[in-house]
């Protein structure tokens, strides 16, 4: 087959603030898969993203997004004969679109998703956004005001921090699109807790050999908020440059720069009140990707408040 007639045989999904980055990073060391060594191309999301109302955190999105066919070709035109493709996109399960144009370019790939306690998951995307200044509101509660008066799914969730997190409701489109079999849900708290049995089973599900020993690990993109007053003004104030060079700069220096920004971050708390709220929010999702996955989520249910920090809505 020629190379530019390779496609991606499985796809990262999501979600957003899951453990995505860390996937990443151990499918680009693992020497039987190809991946892009940038994440998020964003392909199958980009005609949702092109009248979408404006954010920074969508210009970020946008500024790294791959929009045309021979470019997203292009991102596997490197890999060897012998390495099974892939990308890794957490956008992709923002949007009931995704899963269709996924199965139609190319019908025969793996589906990979993981996912993470859906109100933990929305107060680190919050933090997140707060400390890459894509977020200028500073009030969590206030922030996602809209979204509690209006509980309702939305089909493309972008700019969303509650909707996100309705898992089930999204991940539907694929198990419509893709057989059962074909479709792998990875939980963030497994991977926090034993993430060498979590990369074994992820290879396993993919046909390529275990690595044992030499697993790659490593956590990446910690939240919090940057403790130094400089840096922090510093990093929030370049949102949109660092997107606009991300395409330029060698993963190694993006790398070195986040983590001398990155090092010393503190984590704060959600209020407790607010999580009661939080859970409502979320019950009927929460059934319905029980049912899905076959996954007892009373964990979830359960959660007590474990950040470090002060309380903050």
């Amino acid at each position: 087959m020629n190379k530019a007639d390779r496609k991606p045989q499985f796809v990262v999904v999501g979600g957003s603030r899951c453990g995505t980055t860390t996937l990443h990073h151990a499918l680009t060391h693992h020497p039987g898969i190809f991946v892009p060594p940038d994440k998020s191309p964003n392909f199958f999301t980009a005609e949702d993203m092109a009248d979408y109302p404006g954010s920074a955190a969508m210009a970020a999105m946008k500024g790294h997004s791959v929009t045309k066919e021979t470019e997203y070709r292009a991102l596997f035109a490197s890999a060897r004969e012998d390495q099974l493709l892939g990308e890794v996109s957490p956008v992709y399960l923002q949007s009931i679109h995704t899963a269709g144009r996924i199965a139609r370019f190319s019908p025969e790939a793996k589906i990979v998703a993981i996912l993470r306690d859906p109100v933990d998951r929305a107060f680190a995307h919050f933090v997140g956004r707060r400390r890459d200044g894509l977020e200028t509101r500073t009030r969590f509660r206030e922030t996602i005001a809209g979204e509690l008066a209006d509980p309702r799914p939305r089909p493309v969730a972008f700019n969303c921090y509650l909707a996100i997190g309705r898992y089930a409701y999204f991940l539907k489109s694929f198990y419509q699109a893709f057989p059962a079999e074909r479709i792998k849900l990875l939980f963030f708290d497994d991977l926090v807790r034993d993430p060498v049995v979590v990369l074994q089973d992820l290879f396993d599900f993919l046909g390529v050999a275990p690595l044992g020993d030499s697993l790659p690990l490593e956590k990446k993109n910690r939240g919090g908020i940057i403790r130094n007053p400089l840096l922090r003004a510093v990093w929030t104030r370049t949102a949109l440059l660092r997107a606009g060079l991300r395409r330029h700069l060698p993963s190694t220096i993006r790398d070195s720069v986040g983590k001398l920004f990155l090092s010393n971050m503190q984590r704060p708390a959600l209020d407790l009140e607010l999580r009661g709220e939080l859970r409502e929010y979320f019950t009927d999702d929460l059934r319905d990707l029980e049912n899905l996955s076959g996954r007892n989520l009373d964990l979830w249910r359960g959660r007590a408040e474990r950040a470090v920090g002060q309380p903050t809505e």
